[in-house]
Parts: structure tokens; C-alpha cells; sequence
């Protein structure tokens, strides 16, 4: 690798490098290219699904690995773990929560991909591999704070968690986006470092994390530099976390998170010499 330490960087996707609304991480394009430059591997780290992570990456070329599903599977050169529980347990626990609460619940697993393309605003296409779910299950209902409790009673019964992420709540299971992002560590450690100089292999990975909301508080407590996107509808964001390292970029979405990896990269590596950019990241 160019730079003098080992470096990974894990991101969640929709809200974080993604635009909430288009989609789009084209604001981010300059701090993605200086990864590529420096040969730093990029994960993204979601609650999509492999097939809308993977469908993601033949397009666009973006990520060295895939953790998908909240934690629950794990992609790298090809390889795929899948820590997270049957789908029978997801659906037998949807049902109970169903007839447990007090308002109508369906999810990706029980809707047509024209009902999921009408709730994240997906084309249809992109909703049909969203519906592609192994795992997890995000919930399409309207609660109230007592069906959240509920809920959540419900699923610790079968050993899963409900995961408020940035537009669903998520029936998954223990598996979290910080045990798998330590588990991408270990696996990045035999790929990228074997392939290096001798002088790097003992290295272990500088972390770098960034995310938006509540379900990504385990990816960004395991990381050495955490970055918190703001949201880009909604008041100026709380810290999620406690962090020694924690960050809250200036911006939300890719635009914000473009400032904040070159800004930590600058911190880590030195500037980057072929810009100018000055960038300057809030501090939470």
C-alpha cells in the first residue's frame, strides 16, 4: 500500500455515501478516488441485501467487500459468510409481532416489489433485489412507542433484535455491524496484508467508520475514527455515541462524507497533493 499504515474504511450506504433522497454519491467522488489511489479498501457495511450490495458494486465499482443485512452476511473476494438466522426464525417472529401489536404490520419479505419500490422509492428492479432477504426483514408498519416495545420483547423471545435504521425498523438477528466489521478486519488482514512488504504485515487496520443513524452505533464504537453524517431532513443531529474519535461532518450525505474521510486521511497521511481542498469537519 502507498501510504505508511494500513488503513480500512467502513461505511454505511443510504444516507452516508448515498443521498437520501437521489441516491447519488457523486458529492463524494474526490475522497473515492484518493482511496482508490491509495489503494484503501472500501466496505460498505448496510441493511441491504448481498444482491442490492452486489448489484451496487458491478455498477459502480465502488467496494473491496460487502457486509450485508445489518451484519448478518459477510462478502470478500467472493467468499460469503452468513452469520445472521434462518429466515424461517425472522418469519415466525413477524407473525407473532403482527398479532401481538396494534397496528398492521407487512415487511420486504411478505410485500410484492411494487410495495417496496412505493415505500423506499426504489425502481422496481432495485426493489426486487431489496426483497431478496436471508436474514432480516425491515417492517413496513406505522407504530406507536408501545408496538416498538412490544415488538422488541418479541424478538429477544427468538434471539433477534428489532434495528431502527434510517427509514425501517429491521427484524434481524444478534449479529451487529460492529461484530462483523470485526470480523472484515480479520479477513482483510490475511488478504491485504499478506500481499504486503514484510516490513507491514504485523500491522493491524486503522479503522475508519461512518454512518447515520442508530443501527450503525456498533460499526462506528469498533472504529478508530467515527464519523456521524448528519441527517438531511431533520434538525442538527445529536452524537449517537460516546467516542474518543467521533466526528459530525459538516454536511450530510456523500457531500459531508467526502469532507470527513479526507479530512481524517489528511490527520492519518498527510494532505493530499493533488488538491487544495481545505476541508473542516465539526467535531461532536
Amino acid at each position: 500500500m502507498p501510504q505508511s499504515r494500513a488503513i480500512a474504511i467502513f461505511t454505511d450506504i443510504d444516507g452516508t455515501l448515498l443521498d437520501h433522497d437521489t441516491y447519488s454519491w457523486t458529492d463524494a467522488r474526490p475522497a473515492l478516488d484518493r482511496l482508490k489511489q491509495l489503494s484503501i479498501p472500501l466496505i460498505a457495511v448496510s441493511s441491504k441485501t448481498l444482491a442490492e450490495l452486489e448489484h451496487i458494486n458491478q455498477t459502480s465499482g465502488l467496494f473491496d467487500g460487502l457486509i450485508g443485512e445489518n451484519g448478518g452476511v459477510i462478502a470478500l473476494n467472493g467468499n460469503v459468510e452468513q452469520y445472521g438466522p434462518a429466515s424461517e426464525t425472522v418469519d415466525r417472529t413477524r407473525e407473532e409481532i403482527k398479532s401481538a401489536v396494534t397496528v398492521p404490520v407487512e415487511s420486504f419479505r411478505t410485500v410484492s416489489p411494487e410495495i417496496i419500490a412505493t415505500e423506499t422509492g426504489l425502481p422496481l428492479e432495485d426493489a426486487i433485489r431489496a426483497g431478496q432477504r436471508h436474514c432480516s426483514d425491515p417492517l413496513i408498519w406505522q407504530p406507536a412507542a408501545k408496538d416498538i416495545a412490544l415488538a422488541r420483547k418479541i424478538a429477544e423471545k427468538h434471539d433477534l433484535t428489532l434495528v431502527k435504521g434510517g427509514r425501517f425498523h429491521t427484524l434481524c438477528g444478534p449479529s451487529s455491524k460492529g461484530q462483523a466489521m470485526r470480523r472484515m478486519v480479520e479477513r482483510l488482514s490475511v488478504t491485504w496484508l499478506d500481499d504486503a512488504p514484510e516490513n507491514k504485515r504485523q500491522q493491524r487496520f486503522t479503522t475508519i467508520a461512518l454512518g447515520d443513524s442508530p443501527n450503525d452505533i456498533p460499526m462506528l464504537a469498533e472504529a478508530d475514527y467515527a464519523v456521524q453524517i448528519p441527517s438531511k431532513h431533520g434538525k442538527r443531529s445529536m452524537p449517537l455515541l460516546d467516542h474518543p474519535n467521533l466526528r459530525v461532518a459538516p454536511k450530510p450525505g456523500p457531500a459531508g462524507w467526502n469532507e470527513a474521510v479526507n479530512d481524517i486521511l489528511d490527520q492519518i497521511i498527510g494532505p493530499d497533493p493533488n488538491t487544495n481542498k481545505n476541508s473542516e469537519v465539526l467535531h461532536g
